[in-house]
């Protein structure tokens, strides 16, 4: 389940796989076969993610715009967010700091 373009980030209950590629065709694809092998992996160990808490959230920036994805599990469609949080910092699509510090502002 693991190319050069990702990698797996385990931490206690919770993991997430990031993916980077410049090239948005390739990127497509990359997320589309990551999701199936992430399916048949479940599909395997007869478990099933949580999938009112999987989502994923796509990081643009000037040079790279938003891609439209339809990334399902099992004909239901998985989230696409705006912002996360990943390891107790609030990222944003932008990769900005802005919602992280909003966050802490607030609290």
């Amino acid at each position: 389940m693991s190319n050069g373009n990702s990698k797996i980030v385990l931490f206690a209950d919770d993991t997430s796989k990031i993916l980077t590629n410049p090239d948005p065709a390739n990127f497509k694809n990359s997320v589309i076969k990551i999701f199936q092998d992430i399916n048949t992996w479940f599909s395997a160990s007869l478990s099933a993610p949580n999938i009112d808490k999987t989502h994923f959230t796509q990081c643009v920036t000037k040079n790279i715009s938003l891609i439209d994805l339809y990334v399902t599990h099992e004909n239901k469609k998985i989230v696409n967010i705006c912002n996360t949080k990943f390891l107790g910092v609030t990222l944003d699509s932008s990769l900005t700091w802005k919602t992280h510090i909003d966050t802490i502002i607030l609290n």
